[in-house]
């Protein structure tokens, strides 16, 4: 996985589809990726309840992801509850979200994201099981909240985000696209 985010870290372009609560269902990740193509990486945020390693083999394409607050049978002792990754140069803070309370409200969220040793340009989070994107101004820097839903094929599943990062500009698709066809 370091090698393949050592590459990532200064790619010109970089295709991650963001996934979380697929709570042991990998054919919604499955489906997503027929929608959209295979992407460089999957970041999954909490709730996959089996190993990450299962999903990427599975997939056929590296998985990363962090803790949530279903995974606690999981051996999770190289797995954070927080994670801070650099891709095309933008950086990522990663979450399930359950500790910050994202019910409840994103402030206490944005507060640590934003904040040394984190700076994040885009904060990942799940847990609710609702698709947001939401533009965050601080510090006269634009932030980036998103939540990918849950990629569980259930009621209004499976859901996710397909997230192009190009030239230093990037491209947020929520899935499904209602508008293809």
């Amino acid at each position: 996985m370091d090698q393949v985010l050592e590459r990532l870290k200064t790619a010109d372009v970089v295709r991650l589809l963001l996934v979380s609560d697929s709570h042991g269902r990998t054919d919604g990740i499955a489906s997503l990726i027929q929608q959209t193509g295979q992407p460089d990486l999957i970041l999954h945020l909490g709730d996959h309840q089996e190993p990450l390693e299962e999903i990427a083999w599975e997939m056929d394409c590296p998985v990363l992801g962090v803790a949530g607050n279903c995974d606690h049978f999981l051996s999770t002792a190289d797995l954070p509850d927080n994670r801070l990754i650099i891709l095309a140069g933008w950086r990522f803070f990663l979450t399930h979200g359950h500790r910050y309370h994202v019910k409840s409200g994103l402030q206490h969220l944005c507060q640590v994201a934003t904040q040394d040793p984190w700076c994040a340009d885009f904060i990942l989070f799940g847990h609710t099981h609702r698709q947001l994107i939401r533009q965050h101004v601080q510090n006269d820097r634009d932030i980036y909240l998103i939540n990918p839903g849950s990629a569980f094929p259930g009621r209004e599943g499976p859901q996710g985000i397909w997230l192009v990062l190009s030239d230093g500009k990037f491209q947020i698709t929520p899935l499904p696209d209602l508008q293809r066809p």
